[in-house]
């Protein structure tokens, strides 16, 4: 990507936000600023006075006077930065961590689809990584860029004192330099642009090698060695990458500082030569110190101009992923206030990139239902469920809540009354009633939910034998007494979750697929007759809860094959649903 004037528009966004969250910022960098001109002018003061009073202009008592005076102002003023300092460095640490809340907030706002694009994780991550203190920086350094033109001006007046020739040369090595240290940055942003995917890769490996369900794979198997190839193929990525911009780097820098380093040395001979003329020895003396100052001030006003665009376009990223535009999750549509009464799939088609997931599927739920939707892994069961949860929209056809278009209702209100659990789910380190609840347990009411969400799950009489109950810590990642739950407890703790949002439609999707055909039948058992009052939907490829409800759905490649109540189904000669009940029932007697 090329670093373009343009991109300087972020830092402006950068500024406003960074001064919306801080006001102090501003006042902060102001005093900065005031007392940045002081520190400048100091130094070349003195040193024109010490000048003076060797040449008898002025008495030894005056001199004292001015030094002594701009000492303690010089004291002062670094006081005061030291309060400022101390301002910046709240505002930093403070800015960074809200700035990163606000990422993460983002994501409840992005689109489902996002989730699965590399690219976008790629940028998300870097935004998460980078992007409050990118933003943070670029703010900085515009303050420092007023700063430094300011005192730039102030030394520009004393070395026109020697001649414009001096001011010309050092403004032109300036415009140099700055064109090419926008060339390293172009280079910088390049190779960090070329490792992000490597980077990603190796934090996903990094934390596979720290997470507990991983370590008996590691440790039983060959996979840590597979990993670890795997880790060092990374690393040689970015090695590669490194070398692919490093010489270029490295040259441009040597180029830029022999440049710069030339300006203290021409116009310290102009002044030279000036002042031999005119046999001026003050003017020699307050030049030298303000060619020192101007070198210092001209590479500093085109670092900070440079970085100012390559940061920027760091936070620009952070920014993309801030303006993101969703379809779904725009917030917009009407908001429900009625109870659930019946949901409609009507001709729903939903495809992906390179294929069709779902073909003309008609579906019906009316409320106090009990629903099966079956069919072998991939069939396109969990496409359906992130249909109904309004993650995805239907490419054509139409999905009716009470009779509304789906496309027609807030998606944040549509799921406080359609809700779903899903096979593969986080435990959090919290108390369990709190991994039920999702929330604090704050009144008896919510102490009685958590007990009947648990009931429902079928997980009740496993937590009741801990010491502390539902106030039990889940995993032990910070409590050594902690308890950590099977993969089957899990899939019983979601169940009970979902129980515990109240849902008016509860769209539960292989509920049961880590549990025992025991353990899978008495959940089933638990969960229709303690929800005998809620719209419930089970997603499966297994029958276990396909004889008791009313109505079952076989899907088969994206298509509603078969239809109908289990005994209406289990009559029809050769069908699919009969031929897979009968299968699977066999297998269950064996085992």
């Amino acid at each position: 990507m090329k670093l373009k004037f343009k991109n300087l528009k972020y830092s402006f966004r950068c500024l406003s936000v960074l001064i919306k969250y801080h006001p102090w910022f501003l006042f902060a960098q102001i005093v900065s600023m005031i007392c940045l001109v002081i520190k400048t002018l100091i130094p070349i003061n003195v040193v024109s006075k010490i000048v003076e009073a060797f040449n008898g202009s002025m008495s030894e008592e005056q001199i004292y006077v001015i030094v002594l005076t701009d000492i303690l102002v010089l004291i002062v003023v670094s006081i005061v930065n030291l309060i400022v300092d101390f301002l910046m460095s709240y505002i930093n640490s403070h800015f960074t961590l809200a700035f990163s809340t606000v990422l993460f907030g983002k994501l409840e706002s992005i689109d489902y689809e996002f989730h699965e694009s590399p690219n976008f994780l790629d940028n998300y991550t870097r935004a998460l990584d980078n992007g409050a203190e990118k933003i943070y920086v670029v703010a900085l350094h515009q303050m420092t860029l007023i700063k430094t033109l300011i005192q730039s001006i102030a030394v520009f007046v004393i070395i026109l004192q020697i001649h414009y020739f001096a001011l010309i040369y050092a403004l032109v090595i300036a415009l140099v330099y700055a064109i090419v240290r926008r060339k390293i940055g172009e280079y910088n942003f390049q190779m960090m642009t070329e490792r992000r995917p490597l980077i990603r890769k190796r934090m996903y490996i990094r934390r596979t090698y720290y997470v507990k369900d991983a370590i008996p794979d590691i440790k039983t198997t060959d996979v840590g060695s597979l990993l670890l190839d795997e880790n060092k193929e990374l690393i040689d990525g970015e090695i590669e990458v490194f070398k692919k911009y490093s010489f270029k780097i490295t040259f441009v820098e040597a180029f830029c500082n022999f440049i710069m380093a030339s300006i203290y040395p021409v116009i310290l001979g102009l002044a030279c030569y000036f002042s031999l003329q005119t046999k001026d020895v003050n003017v020699l003396a307050t030049i030298t110190v303000a060619a020192t100052t101007l070198s210092n001030l001209i590479k500093s006003f085109t670092d900070t101009l440079t970085n100012i665009q390559i940061e920027a376009l760091e936070a620009k990223v952070a920014f993309e992923v801030l303006d993101m535009d969703s379809v779904i999750e725009n917030g917009k549509g009407e908001w429900l206030e009625e109870d659930f009464e019946k949901l409609e799939v009507k001709n729903a088609v939903f495809s992906y990139p390179d294929k069709v997931a779902l073909d003309g599927i008609n579906i019906s739920v009316n409320k106090g239902e009990k629903i099966a939707i079956v069919g072998a892994n991939g069939a396109g069961k969990t496409t359906l469920v992130k249909m109904l949860l309004r993650l995805y929209d239907v490419s054509s056809g139409c999905i009716l809540f009470n009779g509304k278009n789906y496309k027609d209702i807030n998606p944040k209100s549509l799921r406080k009354y359609v809700g779903a659990v899903f096979q593969n789910n986080e435990d959090y380190s919290v108390t369990i009633a709190e991994n039920v609840l999702l929330r604090k347990m704050e009144t008896e009411e919510d102490e009685k939910l958590v007990i009947d969400a648990l009931k429902f799950g079928d997980l009740y009489d496993y937590v009741m034998t801990l010491p502390e109950g539902i106030n039990t810590m889940v995993t032990r990642e910070f409590r050594r007494e902690g308890t950590i739950f099977s993969g089957g407890q899990k899939q019983k703790l979601a169940v009970a979750r979902g129980y515990a949002q109240n849902y008016q439609l509860f769209i539960l999707d292989e509920p049961s697929s880590a549990l025992d055909p025991l353990a899978e039948t008495r959940m089933y058992h638990n969960m229709l007759e303690l929800g005998n009052n809620k719209t419930l939907i089970f997603i499966s490829h297994r029958l276990s809860a396909t004889a008791n409800v009313d109505r079952i759905y076989l899907i088969e490649n994206g298509k509603v094959v078969e239809a109908g109540s289990h005994n209406e189904l289990m009559q029809i000669e050769n069908g699919r649903y009969r031929k897979m009940f009968t299968s699977q029932s066999e297998k269950y007697i064996e085992d």
